[in-house]
């Protein structure tokens, strides 16, 4: 008999059958290319997996081949070629949206996020599941798409409400756009949902902190440092970063004679300083200043950034000379430094002045009531915290 007059029906057990035999190899390679990833040979996994693919392109076992030969190549630093491998296993297999989601995430981790979007649209299209969308809602986060991030959100929350991830991602969205009290509502509501979501913790705090509860952002910083230290590390670096500078102590100067702060009103000039004891005598005298932040070295020298007045407070004892008249022997400080010196070690400033005697020998001041206020910024570029930009000896920090 002829054999190209055989049916094609007769001959369809016989493909069959090949084609069973070529999975059933395609199945032993894959087996042993996941041995080889797993034993961290990835050269040789992706030799072998490639084989598994060859034998049976549109099996099961060549979609997983896929998946690790990719996973191969992005350990060895391969992108590209880990990019041609997912397109390879969607042409193959073109409604996988798994595939499209991994191919999403590594254009995301390779910073090409417009490419990464596209991806996470098409695993959307191909099953709506909550994980595609939420993935999808990153991606549009990250092109700067908060409105639609925002609807896919909220259609996660809508699907599953026991699950903190639509209110978490909701959250991220609102903060994105500067709705701070929309985005601490939506963190605090996936924290109720799961109590343990420090990933939501931490985003708490920085809506916190970018709304200006800098406690609050401490508070939740605590949390964390006690249940997830990188988190929490994370979270207080950025508050300490965020927080405008303050000025905390006062210290003594190495070579600069210190301004006696602590003395009040009616204080002999002479008292200050023996260098002061003779009519007409002057004196270049220091306060040194510690901030919590290192300072923009710049601003702080600069002399501008400073004043030197007398206070006018009107509580009980506020006010220079407790707000009694002057006598005529007051003496008077210039409202601008000398000069300001910056130590970054320290972070600390020496502001110098100069102190005259007048010419009878008999001047007079109230050192606890001299204000000295600085209007400068830190080197992150933030402006003094108002709570504690200003010093007196009797006020301290204010």
């Amino acid at each position: 008999m002829d054999v190209f007059s055989v049916s094609a029906d007769s001959l369809f057990p016989i493909a069959s059958s090949q084609n069973a035999q070529k999975e059933q190899f395609a199945l032993q390679y894959l087996e042993k290319g996941l041995t080889q990833f797993t034993e961290k040979n990835y050269q040789e996994a992706i030799q072998t997996l490639k084989q598994a693919v060859g034998l049976a392109p549109t099996a099961e076992s060549a979609i997983d081949a896929y998946d690790y030969i990719a996973s191969a190549y992005t350990t060895l630093g391969d992108h590209e070629a880990a990019i041609q491998t997912y397109k390879a296993s969607i042409r193959a297999v073109p409604t996988r949206d798994l595939t499209h989601l991994a191919l999403g995430n590594l254009y995301t981790s390779m910073g090409r996020l417009d490419e990464a979007r596209v991806e996470y649209e098409q695993a959307v299209k191909l099953n709506p599941s909550t994980a595609n969308r939420y993935s999808l809602g990153q991606g549009y986060l990250a092109v700067g798409l908060t409105n639609e991030a925002a609807r896919q959100f909220e259609m996660v929350q809508q699907a599953a409400p026991t699950e903190p991830q639509g209110k978490y991602g909701m959250g991220l969205a609102y903060a994105k756009e500067g709705r701070y009290e929309a985005a601490i509502s939506a963190f605090k509501s996936a924290i109720s949902i799961d109590e343990n979501y420090w990933e939501a913790y931490a985003d708490l705090g920085f809506a916190l902190m970018d709304n200006g509860d800098v406690e609050a952002a401490r508070e939740v910083a605590d949390t964390l440092a006690t249940n997830d230290t990188t988190l929490g590390t994370v979270l207080s670096q950025y508050i300490y970063e965020k927080a405008n500078p303050k000025m905390v102590a006062v210290i003594s100067s190495d070579i600069f004679p210190d301004f006696l702060d602590s003395l009040g009103p009616r204080t002999q000039v002479s008292t200050l300083n023996t260098y002061l004891a003779d009519p007409g005598d002057e004196l270049v005298m220091s306060m040194k200043f510690v901030f919590s932040k290192p300072m923009d070295a710049q601003s702080v020298e600069n002399v501008s950034n400073w004043s030197i007045s007398r206070a006018v407070g009107t509580g009980r004892g506020d006010g220079y000379n407790t707000g009694l008249a002057l006598p005529d022997t007051e003496a008077t400080l210039a409202k601008t430094p000398l000069a300001v010196f910056y130590e970054s070690t320290t972070q600390s400033a020496t502001v110098l002045f100069k102190v005259s005697q007048n010419a009878a020998g008999d001047a007079t001041i109230d050192p606890s009531h001299i204000n000295f206020a600085f209007d400068g910024q830190d080197d992150f570029g933030l402006t003094m915290d108002q709570a504690a930009d200003v010093y007196s000896g009797f006020s301290g920090f204010a």
